[in-house]
């Protein structure tokens, strides 16, 4: 791994360079693929694009959403997975993509501090945090999309304890005990299922009665986890209310106000801490490089992952706006396509530098996982439902093939035994 100037990189080169934009799942797992597999005869430059020495692993945010903080534990670090690699990393953000020059500007927001040249490139920017005009959301929720977003919200339940704590009337400590997250897709189920399982440890250590704690669901629709069977719904619907949790379902937010939410019905529900998990959007700046995108803002790309009418630039992760040939719809933004497009643009990759031609993403899914609290989840592999723990081990061991993928036995046990630990 070189830790490189922009400047150094931004004059052509006899070598194929390919310069990925985004290090991300899908930007972690094409660098690691193309150091692994290519051959010096393929005179390949893996040029990474990113503005953090790191990946964020968003997935296991809920790991450390709540509880001891460890925030370490949802980065990997690319001098932990690089080390020893053939990979230039530039620790700059994508300014712009210049598809008739086949370069990209690299720096500052409207300051660029220079272009950087390709033979090959792969926009996988990502997605960020989205939330809707209802007044009063963004000045007062933390949404779910960072580790800095995890460690946001860990100070605030912290100074609720504080408040509480001082206060003498049971209905106003449940008051200060109110917690709130908005959205009933896996990460909120997976944000509220942790808080549900750590807090109540929380309250008792702090010298409080756990059941002063109020713990809300909002969802708009009538149902979480439309991702999963039906069945899988009702169980975790059942174990978010075995642990505590109201589910709010039916009802969308209206506004925000003084620690309050209001929903549809006209109900006001306290609400001092407030996490918002209602969704993503891909790379806003995305649509502003000249490549074609759908209504949502994702880029467009074809069989093979290439940018509509760019040959040399290929899409993948959450920004790309692929269509599943199975049934038309383009792919949800999930970690498991992200890495699997990354896989196959890095085999494209290789064979184009070879003098060959790209391959087709067949998009497929094994199962899907969401925990519903550190302990016990629900899901579904190879067509077969599953819960409880054996859910959650396959949830974590998911984890597992992601480190051994992009990182080696060492990297996979060491991060391993952290996760054990995580909420001893």
């Amino acid at each position: 791994m070189e830790i490189a100037d922009p400047r150094s990189v931004s004059v052509k080169t006899a070598k194929k360079r390919v310069v990925i934009a985004g290090g991300g799942y899908a930007g972690m797992t094409l660098a690691v693929t193309l150091a692994h597999r290519a051959k010096p005869s393929d005179d390949l430059e893996i040029v990474l694009v990113e503005a953090r020495p790191y990946q964020q692993a968003l997935s296991e945010l809920d790991l450390v959403a709540a509880g001891t903080p460890r925030p370490q534990f949802a980065e990997l670090w690319h001098l932990d997975i690089f080390r020893g690699l053939p990979i230039k990393c530039v620790y700059e953000r994508l300014e712009c993509v210049h598809p008739e020059r086949h370069t990209v500007s690299v720096g500052p927001r409207d300051c660029p501090v220079c272009e950087i040249p390709y033979w090959r490139l792969v926009v996988a920017t990502g997605a960020i945090a989205t939330t809707p005009s209802v007044p009063g959301l963004a000045e007062h929720a933390i949404t779910m999309w960072s580790v800095s977003d995890a460690q946001k919200l860990q100070r605030q339940i912290e100074a609720q304890f504080k408040i509480a704590a001082t206060l003498p009337e049971r209905a106003d400590r449940e008051r200060a005990l109110s917690f709130t997250v908005i959205g009933g897709g896996a990460t909120g189920i997976e944000v509220v299922g942790t808080i549900a399982a750590v807090l109540p440890k929380m309250i008792r250590r702090a010298g409080m009665d756990p059941a002063e704690m109020r713990l809300r669901l909002i969802e708009a629709r009538p149902d979480v986890l439309y991702d999963l069977p039906e069945r899988q719904r009702l169980k975790a619907r059942r174990r978010l209310e075995k642990m505590g949790v109201e589910l709010v379902l039916g009802e969308k937010l209206m506004k925000v106000e003084d620690g309050v939410a209001t929903v549809e019905s006209g109900r006001e529900i306290p609400s001092p801490v407030l996490v918002w998990c209602g969704g993503a959007h891909a790379d806003p700046d995305a649509t502003d490089w000249g490549l074609a995108f759908d209504k949502s803002g994702r880029l467009w790309c074809d069989e093979v992952l290439k940018a509509k009418d760019h040959d040399d630039i290929y899409v993948v992760g959450d920004v790309a706006a692929f269509k599943d040939p199975a049934d038309g719809r383009i792919l949800p933004m999930l970690a498991q396509f992200a890495i699997r497009e990354a896989e196959t643009c890095g085999n494209s990759l290789l064979a184009e530098a070879r003098g060959g031609s790209p391959l087709p993403f067949h998009p497929h899914m094994h199962g899907e996982f969401v925990s519903v609290g550190p302990g016990w989840g629900v899901g579904w592999m190879f067509k077969l439902n599953v819960s409880g723990r054996f859910a959650i081990f396959m949830k974590r061991l998911t984890y597992v093939m992601y480190w051994l993928q992009v990182g080696s036995y060492r990297l996979a046990w060491k991060r391993t035994r952290q996760m054990l630990r995580l909420h001893r």
